[in-house]
């Protein structure tokens, strides 16, 4: 029987943290021009990005939540991070990604999203319950509402959602 040594118990430490993380969620309503998203990247305990996208409306709320995951993909990207896990409360985009189905009406999405993919070493989405995801999902309601195309990451909560600050905390 072989023991690990202490640098192998602390590497295999590290490897599980939960950081980097990014939560991602959207907001799509029927009859609206503009698309509202969310996320929030957690480095550290204590050190956040916040993410809010407003974008073109798309075809279904599936559709909201695969751009907004590709917006975030991307930023993690621009913001130098290639090893990223991602969680979303929309467990039919976690499925739809995990288990490679595929969906004809999102080809363009899909395409998108392998290319982006690509640039990660380390790729992950998991599902995240709706309640543990409200900082991602008030910065989303919050994008909608602002009815315009925009992309706001900052260390910095948008003024425009500075009422609801202490939630995003």
């Amino acid at each position: 029987m072989s023991h690990a040594s202490p640098l192998q118990d602390q590497e295999h430490v590290v490897s599980d943290s939960p950081f980097p993380r990014c939560q991602v969620d959207a907001s799509w309503v029927k009859n609206s021009n503009f698309v509202g998203g969310g996320c929030v990247f957690d480095f550290e305990p204590g050190t956040h990005i916040y993410g809010s996208f407003g974008i073109e409306q798309v075809l279904s709320p599936l559709h909201a939540e695969f751009s907004v995951l590709l917006c975030a993909m991307r930023c993690s990207l621009q913001l130098g991070f290639k090893n990223m896990s991602f969680v979303s409360n929309c467990l039919q985009l976690v499925k739809l990604i995990n288990e490679e189905e595929e969906w004809p009406i999102l080809t363009s999405e899909w395409n998108d999203f392998e290319h982006t993919r690509a640039f990660f070493s380390t790729f992950s989405i998991s599902f995240i319950a709706r309640k543990p995801n409200v900082r991602a999902d008030l910065l989303a309601k919050g994008a909608r509402a602002q009815n315009s195309i925009f992309s706001h990451v900052n260390h910095m909560i948008p003024v425009w959602l500075s009422p609801q600050a202490n939630l995003l905390t």
